[in-house]
């Protein structure tokens, strides 16, 4: 469907076009929990290959970014900082609503949770929240979050295990 915003124009998925979470061309859905917008599901992008996430790093990106295995070695693969991670493929039909890189039918185990900055926040402690292991969780919270109290690594804890079971309802 066709979308435009302070100036910017292109198209964003038919499904998202009415959805509430719709918000100038990006996804509000779980905001508060994830502390970011979401891309757009622009569904499959028409190339074929894996989906499973593999770490990306190139000669401008050096850090530990998972992208879908296919878009990895991709041409159409771009990043920036506003956007992110993104995909060129039919650029002109999508304008500036990038797509989304396409995961196909890959789902990860559990969601990644983020902590507001500027605290730093790492899958272990996503991973640690899932499995209910708050001690685990307070250790890495203290380790990349030095001067930070247990008390707060505790109610970080807390916050995370509430966006959990808010969301298994």
């Amino acid at each position: 469907m066709p979308f435009g915003h302070v100036g910017l124009s292109g198209a964003v998925p038919k499904k998202c076009s009415k959805c509430r979470h719709l918000f100038e061309g990006e996804c509000t859905r779980f905001i508060e929990e994830v502390g970011r917008f979401l891309h757009l599901d622009h569904g499959p992008c028409g190339i074929d290959g894996p989906t499973d996430p593999v770490e990306y790093e190139d000669e401008f990106v050096k850090g530990k970014v998972t992208v879908p295995r296919k878009c990895s070695r991709c041409f159409h693969l771009a990043v920036d900082p506003v956007y992110g991670f993104h995909c060129t493929k039919d650029a002109t039909k999508w304008g500036h609503a990038h797509r989304s890189l396409d995961w196909g039918a890959w789902r990860p185990d559990h969601v990644y949770l983020q902590l507001p900055p500027p605290k730093v926040t790492t899958k272990a402690l996503s991973e640690h929240t899932f499995a209910n292991d708050q001690l685990a969780f307070i250790k890495e919270h203290r380790r990349i979050n030095p001067g930070l109290s247990i008390q707060e690594a505790k109610a970080d804890f807390a916050h995370f295990r509430r966006v959990i079971e808010e969301s298994e309802r």
